[in-house]
């Protein structure tokens, strides 16, 4: 797996430096560092790092009001409680968060954390499922059901035969984790399961056309066809 790319919240800066520090001891990309638990929020949302380490007792919205708010602004991104007050380790649980690291931290156990935090989102790598929130639900979407992966901006839709969720999540990360179910990218912006191309379609001085079984098209990349017809 690639470097873990982490957003830091703490409203103490020393103790949000040195957290940052440790992390990037461990192999670990800080991409920011938060004052305070909005700023978390709309950073990971922005940055969809792959987990967040927050304090929990932050004024105004708290480490616990961040984990609510990213299931539906971030729901790809993980959460790490850091608190130096144990009592906030069953709340903790309850908000479905991969670890609670007690301070003040020691480098092993936040070893452990990051190992434990990289077991979790190699797990979901290998879940046949994705959870897509609309309209403040949950639904629950196999991936045997999505044709293709569209691009647009931070965001991705899934298209089905029947219709596209929106989800929040980069296109990198979701080829990682549908390549290995038969996926490719054929485009920068598009990645199509191999096994709906019904055609291809390409007029002179055009880029090619994939012709999906539910009848929709895609464009892929002229430099990719190839990849595209031997993998076929």
């Amino acid at each position: 797996m690639s470097r873990l790319r982490i957003v830091v919240a703490d409203d103490e800066p020393i103790a949000a430096a040195s957290l940052a520090a440790e992390l990037q001891r461990l192999d670990c990309e800080v991409v920011a560092i938060c004052a305070n638990g909005e700023s978390a929020i709309a950073r990971c949302a922005s940055l969809l790092p792959d987990a967040c380490f927050t304090d929990v007792a932050m004024p105004e919205r708290d480490g616990l009001a961040v984990a609510r708010a990213l299931r539906e602004a971030a729901p790809g991104v993980r959460v790490v409680f850091v608190s130096a007050h144990p009592h906030f380790a069953i709340e903790a649980y309850g908000a479905d968060v991969v670890d609670f690291v007690l301070k003040p931290i020691r480098r092993a156990r936040l070893a452990d954390a990051v190992d434990r935090l990289r077991r979790a989102l190699s797990a979901a790598d290998h879940d046949d499922r994705i959870l897509v929130t609309e309209h403040g639900s949950v639904h629950v979407l196999a991936i045997r059901e999505i044709e293709w992966v569209q691009a647009d901006g931070y965001n991705l839709w899934l298209h089905t035969a029947k219709r596209a969720w929106l989800i929040r999540e980069r296109m990198h990360r979701m080829e990682a984790r549908l390549q290995s179910v038969g996926f490719l990218r054929v485009h920068r912006s598009a990645l199509v399961r191999l096994s709906a191309i019904q055609s291809i379609e390409q007029a002179e001085h055009t880029e090619p056309t994939l012709v999906l079984r539910s009848g929709a098209k895609v464009k892929a990349a002229r430099d990719r066809l190839n990849d595209i017809r031997n993998a076929l």
